[in-house]
């Protein structure tokens, strides 16, 4: 059903070019959905040991509670003037200074989804079963946000998008319009490999990976807060339908995990004595490998002049670099903590242009973890059938490497021509997982 806000605070906006906002329903509410699905499973020769199995589903979302967080923040009821130099701590709004809004888009489609996979089993001896399978996604209507009040630029003769310093926005009466939208797209295509071996009493593991791509326009949000080392904000795409095209925020190339739990065979021919001290032992452990994720560069100031200003994250800009003549996504990667990318691989685009480095071009650190546990299991009766005490240590990143988090995406202050990289650009200063930590534990199950 169409949201609607008690206190009548809704609005819309129907024509972007309107001087004012509407009062009323958000959007036109899209209607019913359905989600469709359905699946098989083959026994491929009869004896059970070989299986083929499929499936398809179309799946939908609503509408995301930050959407409608934001929508009593528009004019007229909460006015939200943007004054480019702020006289703190009382800044003079008398001079007329323009509104930023954030509608959603009319028209709204509902996300949709169209998700399937295929994939074989095989029987193995030793108890153990192979997988191999194929799984993929297509999404359609995915809702994505971005300032839709842009000037439309200039063609230079070889091509490429100009804005000219007088450029101004197509609706005067606002600055920013934060459109939350629902044109996003994205593609998932993955190779899923799955070993996994199931021994009450003996060792058990599972063994999966997945070779995977990734790719969106932004999606899955519409708010910076919501931002991981990207932008959920799409930049104009006037010039280039696909500027916005890259991996997703969370794709991984490569993700590995491995678990495995070993009921250990110590003094099983041995006196009572020596089996009640060395028997019942568990080892368990999880092991993580995961490719870095993609990283996005950017300007600090608004090189282009494309006058794009949505809400934006810590650390992100409105506008992206160029690669420097003769340089690739992969060189300018130098893989140092204190210097993740190579600075002399970038260069500040011309003023008014738009800068040739993709959405998610370049790769950040990866991830190795390995957490094991050691268990010892004391039966008692006394807490029932099945009470037993165990004594567990257990050690968390038992190699100590040092994972480390997403550098700093800033490359250039933008705000003048022949400028340096910042000094901060492609620093880590934080990690994402912890050191190695141990710790003792005493657990009782009745």
């Amino acid at each position: 059903t169409l949201p609607e806000d008690q206190g009548g605070r809704d609005i819309n906006m129907p024509d972007l070019l309107a001087s004012e906002t509407t009062v009323g329903p958000l959007y036109d509410n899209p209607g019913p959905n359905l989600s469709p699905r359905f699946s098989f499973a083959w026994d491929v020769f009869g004896d059970g040991r070989t299986a083929l199995r499929g499936g398809y589903g179309l799946y939908f979302n609503n509408n995301v509670q930050q959407n409608l967080i934001v929508t009593i923040t528009n004019p007229p009821f909460t006015p939200r003037p943007v004054s480019p130099r702020p006289d703190f701590p009382t800044p003079d709004f008398s001079m007329g200074v323009p509104l930023a809004i954030r509608p959603i888009q009319w028209d709204i489609q509902t996300p949709r989804l169209h998700t399937w996979n295929v994939n074989v089993q095989q029987a193995l001896p030793s108890k153990m079963l192979l997988t191999v399978g194929y799984a993929g996604s297509r999404g359609r209507n995915l809702l994505r946000n971005g300032d839709v009040n842009v000037p439309v630029p200039e063609t230079l003769p070889d091509g490429t998008a100009f804005y000219p310093p007088t450029a101004s926005r197509p609706n005067r009466s606002f600055s920013a319009i934060e459109h939350k939208t629902s044109d996003g797209q994205s593609w998932y295509d993955a190779l899923i490999v799955e070993l996994r071996r199931v021994s009450p009493g003996g060792l058990s593991f599972q063994s999966s990976y997945t070779f995977s791509k990734n790719i969106d326009t932004t999606q899955a949000t519409t708010f910076f807060s919501d931002a991981t080392n990207g932008t959920v904000s799409w930049m104009p795409e006037f010039a280039d339908p696909n500027y916005n095209r890259g991996p997703a925020d969370y794709h991984a190339k490569h993700n590995w995990v491995v678990n495995f739990t070993w009921d250990m065979p110590f003094a099983r021919e041995s006196d009572g004595v020596t089996r009640a001290l060395f028997a019942n032992w568990q080892l368990a452990g999880i092991g993580r490998y995961r490719s870095g994720p993609p990283l996005t560069v950017f300007v600090q100031a608004n090189r282009s002049r494309s006058r794009w200003f949505p809400s934006l994250g810590p650390g992100l800009g409105p506008d992206r670099p160029s690669l420097a003549p003769g340089r690739t996504t992969d060189d300018a990667v130098q893989g140092d903590p204190a210097q993740w990318f190579d600075p002399t691989a970038f260069v500040l685009q011309p003023a008014g242009t738009m800068g040739q480095t993709g959405r998610g071009a370049f790769e950040g650190p990866d991830l190795r973890a390995l957490d094991l546990a050691l268990v010892k299991r004391i039966p008692w009766g006394w807490l029932g059938p099945a009470g037993r005490v165990e004594l567990r240590i257990e050690a968390f990143n038992v190699f100590n490497r040092a994972n480390f988090s997403t550098p700093s995406l800033l490359a250039f202050a933008g705000t003048a021509d022949g400028q340096a990289p910042l000094p901060t650009f492609g620093r880590i200063r934080q990690t994402a997982t912890s050191a190695r930590q141990m710790q003792l534990g005493i657990r009782v199950q009745f």
